[in-house]
């Protein structure tokens, strides 16, 4: 080799500048494929910008199956503040909630110093495709939404500075969300402080370097807008509130563009509402323009009128004279409309410094750094609101409620009544002026009660909430909640009819009226579904559990405890329905999201993965049916912090699925564990108790020991009438008892009677393996009574009713008589 040979010790490939080289490609370096990046495994790109590369990564430490999107960030590009800037700001991110935002699953940084952020991974197409066969005012809508959740991450102090199409998905439900707030940086940051921009849709003082505040997010909220619309139908003639709009928005300089984000929401409302718009600045002839358009026929008949006022006539004359004083009144109710509205913002207005202040003055030597506990907010806010001389009795009201609200929430009723009879006193001095107030404290004392089974002062107080509110718009949402409530108290004192009555009404007056979503119209929904499944219309509430679902979906969001909820019971419907798929696949999803929210055992999960041995158990999956049913006693012994083994409700449902899966011994045995827990109780659980019995007679007697069986049975039916909770499936489940017995006590004819019964009462078409097995059981009588061709007509039945429900190879048939 030459002497100037570059790989000899000491030569050019040992220099700085070749260093430098291969320190900057270990800075760029990209993950590969199957690469682990924390507990995300990388499956594939999905997309690539100026601050890094997109990738699809799924979980692979084995918690629980989930997709993100990680977003892998160019280190060639350094974060102002560096890994303290971003500690925060990923503390900041997971704060962001909104149905409309892609949420903040994970972050960090790996050993060689690349940062990343884990997304929710939001399916969809990106904003500018998917809008191509939208109309303008469905385009319209959707930046109108985004605005509102750009406002939603202002409010918290973050900045997204990237809002192109490329970063706003939409999903088959027409649902934008905003992705990639990785990119964004924390408000005040400094300039130049976010890992990248897009030039096309860069704000002018982010192409000049400048600081990076909400006016940027907002000029390219105004710039997407005007993207959108350029292409939309009739964009030859677009509309001068929507030019408006934008034009406001995409101003040069920030401070003559919106205030916020919720401004420009507001206006985008106003549009679509056929309102003025704040940005025209329009005069008095736009502003009626706006009026007309709104009240067409009203305008119609006004300028009729004028037409033939002109002509005169003294019946016309009087005409007028009625026409001004409906108009005088309109202007008084329009007058006392703006005062109630400017008294509403005071008093949100008050609530909200009552807040911020106990946060201010909560242990004031503590260091900045620290928050104060929730407790510590909560004692301190409690004690400021029942000061009579905090604040004037109407501000109060708020505060009093909202903390009695946040501690009903923790399940902490003692704590939250002494506020609910101080909001009740007040309410009661001013109910003629605020009668939503009396209605609202009144709705949450009796919601207390409810919770604390204190079952006959629920019903006074959530009676008297209903009276107050009955017929005051202000108060028709506390007023839909009590009705709610109400229903739900007599679902779960086994009056499931009269729940029916008392709802049912209320839910077609509310469907049929505003399409408003709200707290109230959800728990109203939820209660018709548990009353519609609990009286044996099964597929109505098959519907209305999916519209609940659907609330809270959009009430709570996707990611939500609320959902969560509402998915296990839709699960628990579908199985009834026989949609089993569909069971099974919204369970999963309620206890996947179970597990994210919560890391200690709960009552929510025990139940859903309860539903889940039914399925199983119905599929003729014996094994994962036991397997599953253990997992959720066990989670139940948790929360009541007892032993499995000493847990009454582990046995019950354990020898039930055994009775079902023709296990007899096992099932004897374990529904006589259970009746031993069951009478030695302190409380008993009456339902529990007399099922358990139910079950526990018919293995006995399946086992040959009859002697005292049936009279059992035949008090135990009496019992189920007295307490009101005969429901049809319980009688139907009595009725193969009693048939069982009878059978195997040599009386087959009168278990005929009682197989016919158990037939003839509620079983949903998703219980075709209860159906079976009754058939079956019917096979066995008639064979017994020598009556072959019937018999096997009772076979046949039973494998037709398992091939129907797509279950033709359920372990129930092999023992079908031949």
């Amino acid at each position: 080799m030459s002497g100037d040979d570059p790989l000899r010790p000491g030569g050019a490939l040992e220099g700085r500048l070749f260093q430098r080289f291969l320190t900057h490609l270990s800075q760029v370096r990209e993950p590969e494929p199957g690469e682990r990046i924390g507990a995300w495994k990388i499956l594939r790109e999905l997309g690539r910008g100026g601050s890094g590369v997109v990738y699809l990564a799924e979980r692979a430490d084995g918690a629980y199956d989930q997709q993100v999107a990680l977003k892998w960030l160019r280190s060639d590009r350094p974060v102002p503040g560096g890994r303290e800037v971003l500690a925060r700001e990923r503390e900041m991110l997971a704060s962001l909630d909104h149905p409309n935002i892609a949420r903040l699953i994970d972050g960090g940084e790996t050993d060689d110093g690349m940062r990343w952020f884990a997304m929710d991974f939001a399916p969809g197409e990106t904003i500018d495709r998917a809008v191509e066969p939208f109309d303008r005012r469905e385009r319209v809508e959707l930046v109108g939404m985004l605005c509102r959740a750009v406002h939603h991450a202002h409010r918290r102090g973050l900045i997204h500075g990237d809002i192109k199409p490329s970063n706003v998905l939409v999903d088959e439900q027409r649902r934008p969300r905003l992705v990639d707030f990785g990119i964004s940086r924390l408000r005040r940051a400094g300039p130049g402080s976010s890992y990248g921009m897009t030039p096309d849709y860069a704000s002018p003082e982010q192409r000049a370097g400048a600081d990076l505040t909400t006016a940027s997010d907002i000029w390219q909220l105004g710039h997407l807008l005007e993207d959108l619309l350029e292409d939309s139908p009739g964009a030859d003639a677009l509309p001068a509130d929507l030019s408006a709009i934008v034009q406001r928005a995409t101003q040069a300089a920030p401070e003559d563009r919106y205030a916020s984000a919720s401004a420009m929401a507001a206006d985008i409302e106003a549009w679509l509402g056929a309102r003025p718009v704040a940005a025209r600045n329009g005069g008095p002839v736009y502003r009626l323009s706006r009026f007309v358009r709104r009240n067409r026929a009203l305008s119609a008949v006004s300028v009729l009128a004028l037409l033939v006022i002109v002509v005169g006539g003294a019946w016309l004359t009087w005409q007028l004279a009625l026409e001004r004083d409906r108009a005088r009144m309109q202007a008084e109710r329009a007058e006392a409309a703006l005062a109630e509205t400017e008294s509403a913002l005071a008093r949100a207005e008050a609530l909200r410094d009552f807040l911020i202040g106990l946060f201010r003055a909560a242990e004031p030597d503590r260091p900045r750094n620290q928050l104060p506990s929730t407790e510590n907010l909560l004692a301190l806010g409690a004690r400021r609101a029942l000061r009579e001389d905090s604040a004037p009795p109407g501000e109060r009201v708020s505060m009093l409620l909202t903390l009695a609200h946040v501690y009903l929430t923790r399940t902490l009723r003692e704590e939250a009544e002494p506020l609910l009879a101080e909001a009740v006193r007040l309410g009661r001095e001013s109910v003629d002026e605020r009668p939503e107030d009396l209605a609202r404290a009144l709705h949450l004392q009796g919601y207390a009660a409810l919770s604390a089974q204190r079952y006959d002062r629920a019903e006074q107080r959530l009676a008297e909430a209903e009276s107050v509110a009955a017929g005051h718009p202000r108060a028709r949402e506390t007023w839909i909640a009590a009705r709610a409530h109400r229903g739900w108290l007599r679902l779960i004192t086994g009056r499931s009819r009269e729940a029916l009555e008392l709802v049912e009404p209320v839910y077609e007056t509310v469907e049929s009226g505003s399409p408003a979503e709200s707290r109230g119209r959800l728990q109203l929904t939820n209660t018709l579904a548990f009353a519609l499944s609990s009286t044996g219309s099964g597929a109505r509430a098959f519907e209305v559990r999916q519209r609940a679902a659907e609330l809270s979906r959009r009430l709570d969001g996707p990611q939500s405890r609320g959902y969560a909820i509402q998915l296990g019971n839709l699960g628990g419907q579908a199985l009834s329905r026989g949609r089993l798929n569909d069971a099974e696949d919204a369970l999963e999803r309620a206890i996947a999201l179970y597990d994210r929210i919560y890391q200690r055992p709960v009552a929510l999960r025990a139940t859903a993965r309860a539903n889940l041995a039914n399925l199983h158990l119905h599929r003729g999956e014996y094994d994962k049916a036991l397997a599953s049913i253990r997992d959720s006693a066990r989670e139940w012994a948790d929360v009541e912090d007892r032993r499995l083994e000493d847990y009454e409700f582990y046995h019950h449902h354990r020898g039930r699925l055994l009775s079902r899966m023709n296990r007899w011994e096992a099932a004897e045995s374990a529904l006589a564990r259970a009746r031993e827990l069951f009478a030695g109780r302190d409380r008993p659980k009456p339902l529990g108790r007399m099922m358990t019995a139910v079950y526990h007679e018919r293995a006995k007697c399946r086992l040959g020991r009859t002697d005292t069986a049936l009279d059992t049975l035949d008090a135990l039916a009496a019992r189920l009438i007295e307490s009101g909770r005969d429901t049809p499936e319980r009688r139907g489940e009595l009725a193969e008892s009693k048939a069982t017995c009878l059978h195997f006590a040599g009386r087959h004819e009168q278990a005929l009677a009682e197989i016919r019964k158990s037939l003839e009462a509620f079983d949903p078409p998703g219980y075709a393996m209860v159906r079976a097995q009754r058939q079956l059981l019917r096979a066995d009588v008639l064979s017994s009574l020598e009556r072959a061709a019937p018999s096997r007509a009772a076979a046949a039945e039973a494998s037709r009713l398992l091939r129907e429900a797509g279950l033709g190879s359920h372990p129930v048939l092999s023992r079908a008589p031949e």
